[in-house]
């Protein structure tokens, strides 16, 4: 078992290709809507975020997709999204290389 284990680590390390994150669509950002779109929306569209926090004590999302390659960085996506009290968007950022 650790045998074909190492042999696929192997395959990956060969092949290139590293992924991190959670790959999310990203045909909905362009729906997100400051103080209209609500976290139930936000979530049904994109899943879990990969990462939750607070900025200056609103709620913040973060969704994040990178893969790697031997070559270097192949694709990198990321929507940070803050969140009023009520729930609704307060603003969101999407980059994309």
């Amino acid at each position: 078992m650790l045998r074909i284990l190492g042999y696929l680590a192997l395959f990956l390390f060969v092949s290139g290709c590293f992924p991190a994150g959670r790959d999310f669509p990203t045909y909905p950002v362009a729906e997100i809507k400051p103080n209209a779109t609500t976290k139930a929306q936000i979530f049904a569209n994109f899943g879990e975020p990969y990462e939750r926090g607070l900025e200056s004590g609103y709620e913040t999302w973060t969704y994040y997709y990178v893969v790697y390659t031997i070559g270097g960085l192949q694709t990198r996506k990321q929507l940070d999204v803050t969140f009023n009290q009520d729930g609704t968007v307060r603003s969101y950022n999407y980059r994309a290389k």
